[in-house]
Parts: structure tokens; C-alpha cells; sequence
């Protein structure tokens, strides 16, 4: 790793909201952490510790003025987050008090670490890898016991050790390949064709289990996504209110209402459901509901599940229609509600639901509500997190250029084209899992991976 950057500068920063709390918490790490900190640390013993070890006493600035009684922590390199020597403050939960620490180490020569700066450190002192670096952020956002569940287990090297796995038994086949034409000309065969077709087949299987796995990944991370959809005044807005069990959006009688996307969550089985709820679309020549009914179908492709909502008691019309038609190209994630059974059902609508799920329901009187749920249940118990998930788009398209590359070797192998071209391909393979757990990289990766994370971690 480059041990350059690493020793360059000492960095600082909050590793604890800030907002509230009694207590905050603040990471220095770097080669100037235990030096900067015994000259205006009271505990003398602090600085003689050879092991990771906390400590009470005062944390005073250069005029010797006392800042706040603190525990400081202690961690040596490389037994630390970031593999680096590293001092973890805990003052009173109050921000003058913080940031007044703060600001003692930036005139000692600290500066501010940068988003995800922390855990870059850890990954280049190889403390971890990318992919769980990757993972801590997963932990930090997600929003559901099973996405969180999937997240750890990325971070204890779940996915990592999979990978590796993968890798030794190409690395292993690669090498028998380029004995195979070391010994071409005794005639002597160290590995055959058909030994490393099956391991392709093999590691093919495996990583379509990933890709497989990835729509079901951002389900866990992102939620369910569910769009209300149909023409105005069919309850779409009541409807959001009973699947809500709350009056969330305005409900009135006047068409049109809502002339733009309103949104609200709940949790079903630990897992985020999204709710959207659009503007009706209906045939119109009024502009800004033109552009309301573009956007939402817009979001046709984009969500997991849409609930068609149209009013059971009346026959379909020309709007319904023009929905239905704009939805054949979804159909396998569309479901069919006919509202307002409490007033009637007219049977004769079901002949041009092209045999879609159908379910009659009151949203005005939250009856059969049930009935949604249990369709959005439907898609949460899909995801299985016993098993590696991944939600990493980064990942995903290394996995995706992965299976391409066996596709070639098993293709080569098969046609007889020569076993330096099949190794040649194997050694594609390789490279692109090493850059998934970042034995691979470079600078401009790491900089857009760690972008994305928080300030502090």
C-alpha cells in the first residue's frame, strides 16, 4: 500500500453526532496522535502505554486552561481501526467543548480528516478490504434489520472469502493450463479440457448466484418501492392513508388533487416500504399535469411493485385504458385494486384486467388492506439473507465483465483455439475479483468509493 500517503499528516475529526447526546466522540489518527495529545493531556502514563488502553483525566489548551475532563483511548498501530496510531477522545456532549478540541489539534498541525477518510486508511494499511469497506457504509445507512444483517456480513469477509476462493481455483487452473504447454511437445497432458470446463461452469454458477442476487440487494438497502397509481379521484389518496394507517395526504372529492408525487414509509417484516403516490393520469392537454403524468410513469420501471387503483363501482372508461395500455410493458409487477366495493363491484370490469391479480378493497373504510400488504410481503420474502447478497453497483458491473470473460474462455476452450488464450482469459477473471475487493485499484476508485461516506468514518 503507499505508505507515502499514510505518513503524510495526522487527521481529526468527530466520529459522533453532533446534535445531541452527552457524550461526543472525537478520532485522531496519524503519526503525531499520541504526541499531540500527551503535550495537553493530564495523565502522565498515557504516552509511556505500549498497548491499547484508556485513560482518564483533563484536557487543557497551549495557555494551560483547562477544556473538559475527557477519557482518551488509546489503540497502537497497527492494532487500530486504520492500522495507524490512533487516539479516540470522549469529552461532555456539548459542541463549543468539541469543537474547541477540535481546534487545538488543527494549530498542532492536524487538519481535517476528509469523508470516509478513516476507513481509507484502514483499507490502504490493509486492516480490511474493499469490499467490507464498502460494507461500513452499507451498516451506516441501512434501514432494515434484514439489510443490516446482509451488511455485516459482507464486513466479516463473507463475500471477500468467496471471492478468494474463486481466485485460488483459477490461479491453480491457470497454472496447470501453462504446464499443459510446457509439456505440449512430450504429448503429456497435466490437466484436461474437461477438468477445466466443469471448474468454469462451476465459478459461472456462482457468480450469476451474485448478479442474481443484486435486484434483491438494493431491495434490502433501498426498500420496497411501491407506486399508487391510476386516473384522478379513484382514492389513490385514501388509499396511501390506509396502507399509512394515518390521514397523510389530502383527500377530496375535487379530480385532480394531488398534482404531484407524495411520499410516506412503514416497515413490514423489518424491512422499508416506500409509498408513492402520484398525480392521476389522464388524457389532458394542461401542461403542468402533462408533465406531473410524465414523471410518473417515468417511475413505472424504477419501482418493485404497482398497484393499479381503479373505481369498481363504475365500468372502465378511456382513462383507464389508456393505463392499462401504458402498463402491458410492466404487467409482471403490476397489481389490479378495485376500490370502492363499499358503494359496488361491477364483474364485467375483470374481463380486461388480462388475468392480473385483483384485489377489491374499501380504502375509505380500510377494508382488505391486508391484501396489499401481504403483495409487497411477497416481494420482501425473496431476499434471503443466508446467502452472499450484493447491492454494490461497483461490484456488480465487475461480476457482470467477470462472466463475460469465462464466457470467452469456455468458448475458446471448447473451440480447441489453444490453452494460452483459455489462460489468458482465466487471468481477466482474476483480475477483475481482485479489483472487486481492491488488490486492484487506483487512486480515482478509491477517491469516488470513500466520497460517498460521512465525515468521521
Amino acid at each position: 500500500m503507499n505508505e507515502d500517503y499514510l505518513s503524510k499528516d495526522t487527521i481529526i475529526a468527530p466520529i459522533s453526532g453532533l446534535s445531541g447526546g452527552s457524550v461526543h466522540l472525537i478520532r485522531i489518527s496519524g503519526t503525531k496522535a499520541v504526541e499531540i495529545t500527551s503535550r495537553f493531556f493530564s495523565n502522565s502514563r498515557f504516552s509511556q502505554a505500549e498497548k491499547n488502553r484508556f485513560f482518564y483525566g483533563q484536557l487543557v489548551n497551549e495557555q494551560n486552561e483547562p477544556l473538559d475532563d475527557v477519557i482518551v483511548l488509546l489503540y497502537r498501530k497497527p492494532h487500530s481501526y486504520t492500522g495507524e496510531d490512533v487516539v479516540e477522545i470522549s469529552c461532555h456532549g456539548n459542541i463549543l467543548i468539541t469543537e474547541q478540541i477540535i481546534e487545538l489539534y488543527l494549530r498542532q498541525g492536524c487538519r481535517l480528516a476528509q469523508p470516509g477518510e478513516f476507513t481509507k486508511r484502514a483499507f490502504m494499511n490493509g486492516r480490511i478490504d474493499l469490499v467490507q469497506a464498502e460494507s461500513i457504509a452499507s451498516i451506516i445507512s441501512a434501514r432494515s434489520e434484514k439489510a443490516l444483517k446482509n451488511a455485516i456480513q459482507q464486513l466479516e469477509g463473507k463475500f471477500s472469502l468467496e471471492i478468494k476462493e474463486i481466485k485460488q481455483d483459477l490461479i491453480q487452473s491457470i497454472s496447470l493450463l501453462e504446464l499443459n504447454l510446457d509439456f505440449a511437445e512430450e504429448d503429456i497432458e497435466v490437466i484436461e479440457d474437461q477438468q477445466v470446463l466443469k471448474l468454469i461452469e462451476k465459478i459461472m454458477k456462482k457468480i450469476e448466484r451474485y448478479l442474481n442476487s443484486y435486484q434483491q440487494g438494493r431491495l434490502l438497502l433501498n426498500g420496497v418501492q411501491v407506486l399508487i397509481t391510476g386516473k384522478p379521484n379513484v382514492g389513490k389518496s385514501s388509499l396511501m392513508n390506509a396502507l399509512l394507517e394515518k390521514d397523510r395526504v389530502l383527500v377530496s372529492d375535487i379530480p385532480g388533487t394531488t398534482r404531484d408525487f407524495v411520499h410516506d414509509e412503514i416497515y413490514l417484516e423489518n424491512v422499508l416500504v416506500k409509498f408513492i403516490d402520484t398525480a392521476g393520469i389522464r388524457i389532458s392537454d394542461d401542461k403542468l399535469e402533462k408533465e406531473g403524468i410524465k414523471r410518473a410513469e417515468k417511475l413505472f420501471s424504477d419501482v418493485d411493485l404497482i398497484l393499479f387503483l381503479f373505481d369498481a363501482s363504475q365500468p372502465l372508461d378511456d382513462e383507464d385504458f389508456y393505463l392499462i395500455k401504458k402498463l402491458k410493458d410492466f404487467k409482471e409487477k403490476v397489481v389490479f385494486v378495485g376500490n370502492k366495493i363499499d358503494l359496488n363491484f361491477l364483474e364485467e370490469n375483470k374481463q380486461y384486467l388480462e388475468e392480473r391479480p385483483l384485489l377489491k378493497i374499501s380504502a375509505k373504510n380500510r377494508t382488505n388492506i391486508e391484501s396489499i400488504k401481504d403483495q409487497i410481503k411477497k416481494i420482501i420474502h425473496k431476499t434471503d439473507t443466508q446467502q452472499v447478497i450484493i447491492n454494490n453497483e461497483r461490484q456488480y458491473d465487475l461480476l457482470k465483465k467477470a462472466r463475460e470473460e469465462l464466457k470467452r474462455a469456455k468458448n475458446t476452450l471448447t473451440q480447441k483455439t489453444g490453452h494460452e488464450f483459455v489462460a489468458m482469459e482465466l487471468r481477466e477473471v482474476v483480475d477483475l475479483l481482485s479489483e472487486i475487493t481492491g488488490e486492484i485499484t487506483n487512486e480515482d476508485i478509491l477517491n469516488n468509493i470513500f466520497a460517498n461516506f460521512c465525515i468521521g468514518k
